[in-house]
């Protein structure tokens, strides 16, 4: 009797996922159905830019028994909590610096083949993503309900046959899918020049620093517009550059939580001061030299040379006997004529 309820049970799972098979060799998955024992899990960075930059991280899945529907039937089989007991319950997918458009999708998968399940049913489960916080990241926060159909094993025992992903709170079956997106911001670099003596179209020579760090490493490129055209910054390398009054660069598509330092030559006669606004709060003064670390709102640093010429000392004293006389002989002059006027 025990047996026959076992072959009823497997024929009712075959007929309610629409098949006749439960050959467990096929992989294929359709519309949120995987015939076999694993369940792929499909990352996507919404990325559309070669010119950003890929932050170095890796993204995990987990997977974790869900309790919330145990004791209910479907498709006449009973729901069970999901079984972990030989499950591995991360997944990973991984990033690089170098990747592109083109590598912006990637899978990993959950492998229900060592799980020890105690009978027939449906184990239910739940994945989700993890936060793990990385800047400029936006994380995916959606969860899959995930059903794992257990039948005979051949030769004894039980075996997934056929794994079903829907989103939670929906009854359409589909893919597991999570999306991603990452953030730029920007930094500006601008130069003024000002006092009696301040030269407007002197070139003012300066450092910038992007430093490595362990999303984005040494040698990887942002670009910089700079004169109109776009250039390359390397990432742990000195970039050298000039400005000129009223003159400015821009790093329009720098990744969130990167450092960088600025530096700029020191100038015979000028005195510098910088600062520094981030976003809309009010600017504030810059250090040249210090670390700054960039987030989600827009830096824009303005550098500031000076020079006042005063008279040198002593020009005012020499000239003004002379001076006197000037004045002494303009009056002579003036009495004589009105002398021979009268």
């Amino acid at each position: 009797m025990k047996k026959n309820k076992l072959l009823l049970a497997t024929a009712i799972l075959a007929t309610a996922l629409g098949t006749a098979s439960l050959n467990q060799n096929v992989k294929a998955e359709t519309a949120g159905v995987v015939t076999g024992k694993t369940l792929p899990i499909t990352k996507s960075m919404i990325y559309t830019d070669n010119e950003i930059l890929m932050p170095k991280t890796t993204f995990t899945f987990t997977i974790e028994p869900d309790t919330t529907a145990s004791g209910k039937t479907k498709d006449g089989l009973e729901i069970k909590s999901g079984e972990t007991t030989g499950l591995t319950t991360k997944a990973i997918v991984s990033y690089d610096n170098t990747d592109k458009e083109s590598a912006k999708n990637k899978t990993s998968n959950f492998n229900f083949e060592t799980v020890t399940f105690s009978g027939i049913g449906i184990y239910r489960y739940t994945v989700s993503e993890q936060n793990d916080g990385i800047e400029g990241i936006q994380y995916d926060g959606k969860k899959w309900t995930v059903d794992v159909y257990v039948g005979n094993k051949e030769g004894g025992g039980f075996e997934p046959k056929y794994v079903v992903s829907k989103e939670v709170n929906s009854d359409v079956k589909k893919p597991i899918r999570f999306e991603n997106s990452f953030k730029t911001t920007s930094l500006k670099i601008e130069k003024q020049v000002t006092g009696n003596t301040g030269e407007l179209q002197k070139d003012f020579n300066f450092t910038l620093i992007l430093e490595a760090s362990a999303l984005y490493e040494k040698g990887q490129v942002v670009k910089i517009i700079q004169d109109g055209q776009t250039k390359d910054v390397v990432i742990g390398q000195e970039y050298k550059f000039t400005l000129h009054d009223h003159q400015s660069i821009m790093l329009a598509k720098l990744p969130i939580g990167i450092s960088y330092k600025l530096t700029e030559d020191k100038a015979d006669g000028y005195t510098t001061t910088a600062t520094l606004k981030e976003g809309e709060i009010d600017a504030k003064e810059y250090v040249l030299g210090n670390l700054q670390k960039t987030d989600e709102s827009a830096d824009e640093i303005v550098v500031t040379n000076k020079r006042d010429t005063q008279v040198p000392t002593g020009v005012v004293g020499t000239l003004a006997p002379f001076a006197v006389l000037s004045i002494v002989a303009i009056g002579g002059v003036i009495y004589i004529t009105k002398r021979k006027k009268a």
